[in-house]
């Protein structure tokens, strides 16, 4: 290792201890977002970053004009599954390693699809919401603790017809069939969970092999076969020219009646219209949707009328352990660079073959 530490800038979330062990093998500026939560400009990032070698960053946008600016940088890392912020080809042509932190969230996205598929499936979220604004209840008491305890208790009030039980009720995932659209890490993770719980898994990913997908006792099918088999269709593809708009008209057309549709990975993905017209028409039973075409959601948006539709406000990756995840991984690659490893996580990965 060399004697002296490269000047590295943190803008992203670093948690302890790794924060403490960057620092020790860095001369270490932590600024912008992760220093006060307000991103920087342009202008204020090439200041800090004109002598610097290593820069981690998380959300600021780090286009042409702050990379050709800073002839120092010798590599970014972004601490996110995919570093859509840097302009990745500015770096290339420069031999500048853009790292990235694969991966970090997969664990949150998996558990959220499950969580938010039964809160859904199941009126989770649905009933609560009507119990807190006055439905199904009872008259006021005037001592709570009074009353008369039974062995059986019947949430029945109001008749049949009132009664939560019948309007309530959902649909298990046992023995239902989960189909996932990609098949990277976050569906590794969720094929584990579904697995133990019940579910015939079908996966099309055409970029992983099927004896890789097959080894996780998930079924390699194509995308039409997802989409018509499925009683749960899952979106856990990353957003290329492939992707954009792969989910239309047509292909919503191939889902069950009584299928649901979960995006917790990027709007753009489904065509707006067509999934707002099939939810509408009940063409299909209902979705799943942390994402959306424009964040924040419109207030005169139509979803948020329907009520075949749970709606979160783009929080699948909102967990306090993905900081530590990715923090790990920094200091990982922080490592290897200081120390003259190989670098692992390196997304243009023709900068490493060219050297």
């Amino acid at each position: 290792m060399n004697m002296s530490k490269p000047k590295c800038i943190i803008t992203a979330k670093i948690v302890e201890p790794y924060i403490s062990k960057i620092k020790e093998l860095c001369d270490v500026t932590v600024c912008g977002w992760a220093k006060d939560g307000k991103f920087m400009s342009d202008e204020e990032l090439i200041q800090v970053l004109k002598d610097a070698e290593i820069f981690i960053v998380g959300y600021e946008h780090i286009r042409a004009n702050i990379i050709n600016a800073c002839p120092n940088l010798k590599m970014i890392i972004c601490t996110r599954g995919n570093p859509v912020n840097i302009d990745v080809e500015t770096c290339t042509k420069k031999g500048i390693p853009v790292l990235h932190t694969p991966g970090r969230n997969a664990n949150a996205v998996a558990e959220y699809t499950v969580g938010a598929l039964l809160s859904l499936v199941r009126n989770i979220s649905r009933s609560n919401r009507e119990i807190l604004n006055g439905r199904f209840l009872g008259d006021e008491s005037e001592n709570i603790y009074d009353i008369e305890y039974r062995d059986d208790t019947v949430w029945a009030i109001g008749g049949y017809d009132e009664n939560p039980y019948n309007e309530y009720q959902g649909i298990e995932l046992y023995g239902k069939t989960f189909g996932m659209i990609g098949y990277g890490a976050i569906g590794r993770r969720l094929s584990r969970i579904l697995n133990a719980m019940g579910m015939r898994i079908i996966a099309y990913d055409p970029y992983v092999s099927k004896s890789e997908i097959e080894k996780d006792k998930v079924e390699s099918v194509s995308l039409e076969q997802v989409l018509s088999d499925s009683d749960f269709v899952s979106i856990n593809c990353k957003v290329t020219e492939e992707t954009k708009g792969m989910i239309g008209d047509k292909e919503i057309s191939l889902m069950k009646p009584t299928a649901y549709i979960i995006n917790a990975a990027r709007a753009i993905i489904i065509e707006q219209k067509a999934l707002i017209e099939a939810l509408s028409e009940r063409r299909i039973a209902g979705a799943v949707l942390d994402v959306f075409w424009e964040e924040p959601l419109p207030s005169n948006h139509p979803l948020l009328k329907m009520d075949n539709v749970l709606i979160t406000p783009h929080i699948g990756g909102a967990s306090k352990d993905v900081p530590v995840q990715h923090s790990l991984m920094v200091y990982e690659e922080i490592q290897n660079y200081v120390n003259n490893k190989p670098l692992v996580r390196v997304f243009n990965r023709e900068v490493i073959k060219n050297n």
